[in-house]
């Protein structure tokens, strides 16, 4: 019975998960690859440097929000796997109870009468209630949004709650890394040095850190603080020479001269 149900849910699965928005992201995705591709080589033949600058950076706007759309197609499957198994495990203790049913051959044996439990209160119509699932993926994105729509506030507190619930999920990185995007963004620049100093220091290996060290430099030269600024840029060259942050250095630098 249970590979049966095994079976059915090998079948079920296959023709719900959303192959096509996979294979759609993934198109989208190699195709946003080949145009920062593009842009490079056209950085290095063109004098306008500041508007290739603005279109790599529009481009790294769009990974995250392709990042983003994954993130929500594999909590999807998750929950589709979730419930599939729920159903079967509900169906696994009926097959069961049919199975081991006894059956008499000679005659009927007198049983007592089963005596009843005392009766509790009603069940509550519908069932069991259902429990809302709160995931990392989940608050990630809810907290994302809310940058998207300016609504730093709400971004900065979001993605504090999921550094709190779920420390040290694979989404760390990116929430502390947001943090400061939205205190930048609201011109606090020294909350926003050090929400950057953390993700430095608590995730060196993150993607995320030739940004951290660019946008570091951006907020110290907004404070006037032109030296350190010059250094954290020169650091973003020397580090991550390939970078599109290394490229909207060069610039930064020679704005600063």
């Amino acid at each position: 019975m249970r590979r049966a149900l095994v079976l059915s849910l090998a079948v079920l699965l296959a023709g719900c998960v959303p192959t096509a928005d996979f294979r759609d992201l993934r198109d989208e995705f190699r195709q946003l690859q080949a145009e920062n591709r593009k842009l490079r080589e056209e950085q290095g033949r063109t004098a306008k440097q500041t508007d290739v600058a603005k279109k790599l950076e529009a481009l790294d706007a769009k990974v995250d929000s392709l990042r983003i759309k994954q993130q929500g197609l594999d909590q999807k499957l998750g929950e589709m796997l979730r419930q599939a198994e729920e159903s079967m495990r509900r169906q696994e203790p009926v097959a069961g109870r049919e199975e081991d049913s006894p059956k008499s051959a000679g005659p009927a044996v007198a049983r007592e009468p089963k005596v009843d439990a005392p009766a509790g209160p009603p069940p509550k119509a519908g069932g069991t209630e259902p429990l809302t699932v709160l995931t990392p993926t989940a608050l990630y994105n809810q907290a994302y949004n809310d940058y998207l729509k300016g609504n730093y506030d709400l971004a900065i507190s979001g993605f504090g709650d999921l550094l709190k619930k779920f420390p040290g999920v694979s989404q760390s990185a990116h929430a502390q890394y947001w943090i400061g995007r939205s205190h930048y963004n609201k011109k606090d620049y020294r909350q926003a040095i050090e929400t950057y100093e953390r993700v430095i220091a608590d995730y060196p290996k993150s993607d995320k850190a030739p940004a951290v060290l660019f946008e570091i430099g951006l907020s110290q030269a907004e404070l006037g603080d032109v030296a350190k600024a010059r250094e954290r840029l020169k650091q973003v060259i020397e580090k991550y020479p390939q970078s599109n942050e290394a490229s909207r250095a060069r610039l930064k630098l020679a704005d600063l001269k």
